[in-house]
């Protein structure tokens, strides 16, 4: 029986320089490329420029394979996750906890931002998928990752999972990024469990807080924008929800954050 990642090391594609990789990928169809689309962006992007050759061949192959076996790969775009990788890169972050991995793209790129760093055992990643996990964990042996990286499958919102990621860890995680089911009362659970072990001052982020994401909640109560307001509203906590306005019938072209999904960030008091 074939596997998701039976073959992805079968994947050729075309070397690009650090002037034009990713520019080609504005004439692709597939939605996942919305980005490069969108007006004012005809450039490499940072997070992208920043790959060494070998790193940039390897993401392009996860572009092209991923592209054959999944239907809606669901990395989080370029405006997000250059969010993630400022606040990371900018502060010397090497604690990190990723609630959701599914295929892989922000936990590839993330890591080979911390090799740059030179912080190994940094990045705790959890998804619930057995099956996406597997795929997730060959990309980074193909990428000689292993060693900043631990995927583990179970609930991001139990003890268990907790308890791996401080185990692992060994320290109190200064980012945890909420990217997993946009279910709102698994998004509560979530917050409550990884608020209290995130370090005094750290970061906890979320991906998709606008009023549009709210339809990824298949339970239909809010998504993770509803959990976010509550929690928030609940423990009078200073956060900022990017594009939280945003339902859908803005042009996303006259966004000044190009991302209809919106991003969160929870800073923790210093106590």
């Amino acid at each position: 029986m074939k596997t998701p990642n039976s073959d992805a090391s079968t994947c050729v594609v075309k070397n690009s320089s650090r002037e034009d990789r990713s520019l080609d990928f504005r004439e692709r169809s597939h939605k996942r490329y919305w980005w490069f689309r969108v007006s004012g962006t005809n450039y490499v992007p940072p997070v992208f420029a920043s790959l060494s050759d070998e790193e940039w061949s390897l993401i392009e192959a996860w572009y092209e394979d991923t592209e054959r076996k999944f239907e809606n790969p669901g990395e989080i775009g370029i405006s997000g996750f250059s969010i993630l990788a400022g606040l990371i890169s900018g502060n010397g972050i090497s604690s990190i906890v990723q609630c959701g991995h599914y295929v892989g793209f922000s936990t590839l790129l993330l890591a080979f931002l911390l090799r740059k760093m030179g912080k190994p055992n940094s990045i705790f990643s959890i998804d619930i998928d057995p099956r996406v996990t597997e795929y997730t964990a060959d990309w980074l042996r193909r990428a000689e990752l292993e060693e900043y990286v631990e995927l583990h499958v179970g609930n991001s919102s139990s003890i268990e999972a907790k308890n791996a990621a401080c185990s692992w860890l060994q320290n109190s995680p200064e980012l945890i990024f909420i990217d997993s089911s946009h279910q709102f009362s698994h998004t509560l659970e979530e917050l409550d469990l990884w608020y209290g072990e995130l370090k005094p001052g750290g970061f906890l982020c979320l991906h998709d807080t606008s009023i549009f994401a709210q339809t990824f909640d298949t339970t239909g109560r809010g998504g993770v924008l509803a959990a976010a307001d509550k929690w928030i509203d609940d423990r009078q906590i200073p956060a900022i929800l990017i594009n939280r306005f945003v339902d859908g019938t803005q042009p996303i072209d006259n966004l000044t954050y190009r991302d209809g999904c919106g991003f969160g960030i929870i800073q923790k008091p210093w106590q």
